[in-house]
């Protein structure tokens, strides 16, 4: 069944909006389409699971705290056409048209295209996530949760669904489950404070990018205690953002939230790394970092004279370890920890590793360590 597209009436103004057509198909040998709970449990997934979706795609993040914006309930509008035995039909408008009330916003939400629907993009996030995508931006921790909400539909009969519009795709107990492993193998968030220039800076979302001294790039986004004349003025600018990260399944970082963005002064090389959770097992990948002039092995060239004599190199040498304790027997005769020669004799000829002392076996000490450890003990602490 391909993709139709009809009109209906804008709640709000009464206006004519087009409309594209999305066919939900459920089998199984008790399905009861028309049940309120059946459609209670349906709906709950449908309606969060939208504007997720619209939200995550526009906004950066499926949730967030405090009351969620305005114009999330028209762009995740969608209606329901008709409900036959196994099968419902819903109707959903385009962003353009969802939001053409808001033309003033419209041209704000550059990260979406203005022909796709809340349904579309919801489809997208679970396609995404029943195949397994690990580093996809369609879905988070809420969103995926939310789809899981597809297994309360077992209850009332349900073996399958399939979502119809221009492509088919297909839930059931497995599919369900596949996700929720995808939840719970993603890493937890951490809070973090990484260093980079401020860049891509939008402030319809308060979004920015921020480039790593290794030429990565993270996405963030700054809380509302972030000020947006801050913001602007970090703008190319070296900074310390610290917040909260989020991860993908994959264990790479979905985006930064950030609580503050401070000025950077020095250098960033300490602070300019690619955040990696905790909880996981580290892959080599992780640790490979591209070198670039001030890195790797280009900071050591020139930064280690070659051109000195070797009584040049043995004087700094010798300078580099005044100080160290030595272990040479002659040297400790000299400094006076050693007053007499008693260890060294008990240490003349073969020794084994192991001694019996009493009724237990107890290693026996190299020479050097008991001689400190002889001397030490006439100390009165």
């Amino acid at each position: 069944m391909g993709e139709r597209s009809r009109t209906i009436k804008h709640p709000a103004s009464g206006r004519q909006l087009r409309c594209a057509r999305h066919v939900l198909r459920f089998t199984g040998d008790e399905v009861a389409t028309q049940r309120a709970p059946f459609l209670r449990d349906l709906l709950d997934v449908l309606v969060d699971g939208a504007q997720q979706a619209m939200r995550l795609q526009i906004d950066g993040r499926s949730t967030a705290p405090g009351t969620p914006p305005a114009w999330l309930e028209d762009a995740a509008a969608f209606e329901i056409e008709q409900i036959e035995e196994r099968e419902i039909v819903l109707r959903a408008p385009s962003l353009a048209e969802a939001l053409s009330l808001r033309s003033r916003q419209l041209d704000l939400f550059t990260a979406a295209e203005p022909g796709r629907s809340c349904l579309d993009y919801l489809e997208d996030s679970l396609d995404d996530a029943l195949a397994g995508r690990e580093d996809s931006d369609r879905y988070d921790r809420p969103l995926m949760a939310t789809l899981e909400g597809f297994g309360r539909l077992f209850r009332h009969g349900v073996d399958s669904i399939e979502l119809i519009n221009g492509r088919t795709l297909r839930v059931d107990a497995g599919g369900v489950e596949a996700i929720r492993a995808l939840r719970q193998r993603t890493p937890e968030d951490r809070r973090v404070a990484v260093g980079g220039k401020l860049d891509a800076i939008r402030h319809s979302d308060r979004s920015f990018t921020l480039v790593l001294t290794s030429g990565e790039t993270l996405r963030g986004l700054a809380a509302e205690s972030v000020a947006p004349a801050d913001l602007a003025r970090r703008f190319g600018q070296p900074a310390i953002v610290s917040g909260i990260a989020r991860f993908r399944p994959s264990g790479k970082v979905l985006r930064i939230e950030a609580e503050r963005i401070d000025p950077a002064t020095g250098d960033l090389a300490a602070w300019s790394t690619m955040p990696r959770p905790l909880d996981m097992p580290a892959e080599p990948h992780w640790f490979r970092v591209p070198q670039g002039p001030s890195s790797g092995v280009a900071a050591i060239f020139g930064g280690i004279p070659m051109d000195d004599t070797e009584e040049e190199f043995q004087e700094a040498l010798e300078e580099l370890s005044w100080g160290i304790p030595s272990n040479n027997t002659e040297d400790l005769a000299e400094d006076g920890v050693l007053p007499d020669d008693a260890v060294k004799g008990n240490h003349e000829g073969p020794k084994p590793v192991l001694a019996q002392g009493g009724k237990a076996v107890v290693p026996v000490e190299p020479l050097a360590i008991e001689r400190v450890c002889t001397a030490l003990d006439r100390i009165d602490l």
